[in-house]
């Protein structure tokens, strides 16, 4: 049996009551979080980061750490994880942390259940979802962000250059909400116009979003059960928030029971609200499931699109070259994009694509709880082992892609020389437990990718750190996603 390595310890105080959490400057993030957060980023940031300098300590690319008190193994060894993931998968759950950090907020969700529950929910689910027409998702995508930059524009201090500031964290949630839903429900919430209701359900579901990151952290639930102000608005936000999507789905279903056939049509909702109405979902699994696509459809692809502009901004010959590709195969510009069968034409975009998955994906990594002991690669896990299968680690290894001497780099021309390695970079999971809407994920990413691209320049306030952060998933950290979109002139054609 092979003994898994651990990282030395500093021996602080900290340290030594709290393990290798102690050293990631825990203490000062619970006395003040906001400051220590801008300053270090959340504690699953600090971990992640600290990962890279342990695999080199320990020599190793699996190992162990202590996290008061927990064991928590990282991987990046495709070996190892691989085996987590696949043929063992019936040894490992989703990771118990998050899924009670979430079940504290949508208790049926499919992120949560397990066994039969979870197949026969997933299986209604990935059904419904292969069910929607999304080849027009560019149209929708043009069109909410046409709205979003009119009204930024509006507001900025000269309107009347056409130039916007564009704080991400606060614009495309809004964004990223309007497609989704424009796209698998056809209704159109317009909280890029700040609509009173939209914006209502939308806050609701941001603060959710943010008490499930603060209790993957403290994964204690009692704790969240205290009468603290943040647990006051976290629960006032949950039901206020449940409340809405009965009301949604009340709405919908009673349209549904008096339609004639040639009014209905086959949205993502529509086919949920069926499914229930036929027995195969329980009303509150309904519900749960509506209540996840919510949550979906505006945080992981808001942080994924924030992360992909940011980087093209901070890359420009790849933002030029990106633009000279879009304009070869849409030469009328933005608006000629019509369906996502003619933008996947474009290789380059592809390219760009992979590289943001590959270096920097929302997922950083996929956790994992051991339910029964197994061996693996001569490891031992115990029941109760916290795995995190470190997969944007495994994409800057050279043995998973050989030949490569710069994984650190952005670097999309890589794809000319080489494809995406599937089976290290994860970006939307692995096997059963695979993201069931990563077809349309992608999509509206290379959506609003191409639309950005074609339409405006894209840049970065000068002087403003590159910083990322990882509250739940990776994103930039909040105040250093700025985007400055400077609008392309057409230049006047010659006579």
């Amino acid at each position: 049996m092979r003994s898994l390595p651990t990282p030395r310890l500093s021996g602080s105080l900290p340290s030594r009551v709290l393990g290798h959490l102690g050293d990631l400057n825990v203490v000062e993030f619970l006395l003040d979080r906001r400051r220590s957060q801008a300053k270090d980023g959340a504690i699953s940031y600090r971990l992640v980061e600290r990962a890279k300098t342990w695999y080199g300590e320990t020599e190793s690319s699996t190992f162990q750490v202590n996290m008061a008190g927990q064991r928590l193994v990282f991987t990046k060894d495709p070996a190892v994880y691989k085996d987590v993931l696949g043929p063992r998968q019936k040894h490992f759950s989703n990771s118990d942390a998050f899924r009670k950090a979430f079940g504290s907020i949508v208790p049926a969700s499919m992120i949560v259940i397990e066994g039969e529950q979870w197949v026969r929910v997933r299986k209604v689910a990935t059904k419904a979802i292969a069910m929607q027409q999304i080849d027009h998702l560019p149209t929708d995508v043009a069109d909410t962000m046409d709205k979003l930059l009119r009204k930024l524009q509006l507001e900025s201090d000269d309107p009347t250059t056409g130039v916007v500031t564009m704080d991400t964290h606060q614009a495309f949630p809004r964004a990223t909400f309007d497609i989704f839903h424009k796209v698998m429900y056809k209704w159109d919430p317009d909280a890029v116009s700040n609509h009173p209701s939209s914006m209502t359900i939308l806050n609701d579901a941001m603060v959710c979003a943010k008490a499930i990151s603060d209790r993957i952290l403290v994964p204690m639930e009692w704790f969240w059960r205290l009468p603290t102000a943040d647990n006051k608005r976290a629960a006032a936000a949950r039901d206020a928030f449940r409340a809405n999507t009965h009301e949604f789905i009340a709405a919908r279903t009673s349209y549904l029971n008096t339609a004639d056939n040639d009014q209905l049509d086959t949205s993502l909702l529509d086919c949920m609200i069926v499914a229930a109405r036929d027995g195969a979902l329980t009303h509150d699994e309904l519900v749960d499931q509506i209540q996840t696509f919510f949550f979906g459809s505006f945080d992981t692809t808001s942080h994924s699109i924030s992360l992909l502009l940011s980087h093209l901004a901070q890359y420009p010959y790849v933002q030029d070259k990106l633009r000279a590709a879009l304009q070869a195969l849409f030469p009328d510009g933005k608006d000629s994009i019509t369906s996502l069968d003619a933008l996947d034409k474009c290789v380059y975009l592809d390219w760009v694509f992979n590289e943001t998955m590959r270096l920097v994906p929302h997922a950083v990594g996929h956790g994992r709880t051991c339910i029964e002991p197994c061996v693996i690669q001569g490891y031992s896990f115990e029941k109760g082992d916290e795995i995190v299968v470190h997969s944007s680690a495994a994409s800057l290894d050279r043995a998973n892609y050989p030949g490569q001497t710069d994984l650190d780099q952005y670097r999309p021309d890589r794809f000319g020389e080489m494809a995406l390695n599937k089976t290290t970079t994860l970006p939307f999971g692995f096997g059963g437990r695979m993201c069931p809407g990563r077809k349309i994920a992608t999509g509206e990413l290379k959506a609003i990718c191409a639309y950005a691209v074609l339409g405006w320049k894209l840049s970065r306030p000068a002087n403003l750190p590159f910083l990322m952060d990882v509250p739940v998933g990776l994103g930039m950290r909040e105040g250093h996603g700025v985007l400055i979109w400077e609008p392309l002139r057409t230049p006047p054609s010659s006579s």
